[in-house]
């Protein structure tokens, strides 16, 4: 790992990062364990020729991200020292015309790199100087980056407060990136640039003459998105399977959707993706209300009690994955009549478990496995589990003694995408789960965190993966304590004044109350006793 000098604690310091030295805060974010060189060997075998590779490969990613944070430096103290700048960002085109000398780029391109670093350097000091640590890949910076463009200063610099919480060295991919999107939604709270209902929109994009392709960019809110690709994808699946039945029959004639006539010659069904752009392209819209036949479509969107009640504008979360602003969130819970309670834990978000008997989960629980694991629950595997998953056994369930056998709990289920499943059935992937983490069985260590899975892969190498959790959670604890204490204090100089007053003679108290009842009476308010009126006004 890289050295830790005394100037970049100092830094550290400065900008109230956490040093090595250190431990975060308990509202942070931490990994299970901390990411070192001995860590990163566990996973292979200890002195093998993989072990080594693994090993430069971390290293030379650590001097990659030091070398991005140099180049960054160097382009922002260009643009702050730029005579004929001075740091100024609407005057930054000029900068951008001098680097692009330097780069050999287009000057687009540089204008787009000096803005990049002044805002990383500048407004995000914090995530940067893990960057120039060798702590964040060079990767996940400009994924941060990115995200974090349109924003002003003041949101980049909650963005960057934000994610100086997160355990950056040793947390996964998948946390940062969670975690970079629910700080812009954070840091852009009640100040929705767009509203949904204004947002949509069809658009070709992306004309590319020489390959004579191009692309139709559908926008709109989130939810009628998530629908349309739903319906998309439960009308290929069905034109899919009628295909293979007609192949496997033998028919004649045109088959359903064959757009290149060629499917007797394949001899097997066209893919998803091919299906869904042949139902697109050719199929007759019809505008007449039609009834809707499939299967309906849920979406789970969680909604903070706090954004339900107007106390703050945290986004809701859809499939526990992206972020929804509050102000969709609040229209999409204000047309649904019953709502479901979701429990978590209010340290770390983990969502507290239900428990069944049977070999099929109930619907609690199915509903806690697409939360838990919005994508398939192999590491590195991003295939939605909304649809074409599964639920999966990690200890096989054994139907004739179902005593002897892995339990219906959520300890001992996940979801996992069909091809997966298919790889762990036959053997090429093993899950594993800790048994101090079942509360059933286990000897009572069990913590409230997410469970957390050890795979094997092709029996040669291991793998983690976790679950996933409500990152809103944190933020909604502290919302509702920051409330109660205004309540209690609001109580509190109630129950002073009602003292005082009733401290007051009791003969003052009734002739301020006569004289309310009186002007309440005429109309008219009542003057508090004070300096004597000018003559000049009017006594009523």
């Amino acid at each position: 790992m890289g050295e830790f000098d005394e100037r970049e604690h100092d830094e550290l310091a400065a900008h109230g990062a956490p040093t090595p030295a250190q431990a975060l805060p308990e509202w942070s974010v931490r990994a299970r364990r901390e990411l070192d060189e001995d860590c990163l060997l566990e996973e292979v075998e200890p002195g093998s020729l993989e072990a080594g590779r693994v090993l430069g490969l971390h290293r030379t990613m650590r001097t990659r991200a030091s070398l991005h944070a140099h180049h960054l430096r160097q382009l922002a103290t260009f643009f702050r020292e730029d005579p004929e700048v001075r740091g100024v960002l609407d005057d930054s085109e000029v900068t951008a015309l001098k680097v692009a000398a330097g780069l050999r780029c287009s000057y687009m391109r540089s204008w787009a790199k000096v803005r990049d670093a002044h805002a990383a350097v500048e407004w995000m000091p914090l995530t940067f100087t893990y960057l120039r640590r060798g702590d964040l890949p060079e990767e996940w910076h400009h994924y941060l980056v990115r995200h974090v463009r349109r924003l002003t200063e003041h949101q980049a610099r909650e963005v960057d407060a934000h994610m100086a919480g997160v355990e950056l060295p040793s947390v996964s991919q998948d946390t940062f990136e969670k975690h970079v999107r629910l700080a812009v939604k954070l840091a852009t709270a009640g100040s929705l640039p767009t509203p949904p209902s204004r947002s949509r929109d069809v658009e070709i994009v992306d004309v590319d003459t020489e390959t004579g392709t191009a692309s139709l960019l559908v926008t709109g809110p989130i939810p009628e998105i998530q629908a349309l690709a739903h319906r998309l994808d439960v009308a290929s699946r069905t034109v899919q399977k009628a295909q293979r039945t007609a192949l496997e029959a033998g028919a004649e004639g045109p088959l359903p959707f064959d757009i290149d006539r060629d499917l007797p010659e394949r001899g097997k069904a066209l893919s998803l993706r091919t299906l869904r752009y042949a139902i697109l392209t050719h199929s007759i819209m019809d505008i007449d209300p039609v009834e809707e036949t499939a299967k309906p479509y849920k979406i789970l969107v969680t909604v903070p009690a706090t954004t339900l009640l107007g106390l703050d504008d945290a986004p809701a979360m859809l499939d526990g994955m992206t972020p929804v602003p509050a102000e969709l969130a609040r229209e999409l819970a204000a047309g649904e009549g019953t709502w479901q309670r979701i429990l978590t834990d209010p340290m770390t978000g983990a969502h507290l478990p239900v428990s069944a008997t049977t070999y099929q989960p109930t619907s609690q629980m199915r509903l806690q496995l697409r939360l838990r694991h919005p994508v398939c629950a192999v590491p590195g595997c991003t295939r939605s589990t909304a649809m074409a998953a599964e639920d999966d056994h990690i200890i096989e369930y054994d139907h004739d003694h179902p005593g002897r056998g892995g339990q219906t709990s959520l300890w001992n289920l996940h979801r996992l995408c069909w091809q997966h499943h298919q790889m762990k059935t036959a053997g090429l992937i093993d899950p594993e789960r800790d048994p101090h983490d079942d509360p059933e069985t286990g000897d009572g260590t069990t913590t409230a965190g997410p469970l957390e899975t050890t795979w094997m892969i092709d029996r040669e190498i291991r793998a983690r993966a976790r679950e996933n959790t409500d990152l809103l959670t944190p933020h909604t604890v502290k919302v509702m304590e920051r409330a109660w204490r205004a309540h209690q204090h609001a109580h509190d100089e109630a129950t002073r004044l009602h003292a005082e007053n009733k401290a007051r003679p009791r003969q003052e108290r009734a002739a301020e109350q006569r004289a309310a009842a009186l002007a309440a009476h005429r109309g008219r308010r009542i003057i508090p006793p004070g300096p004597t009126a000018d003559a000049t006004t009017p006594p009523f």
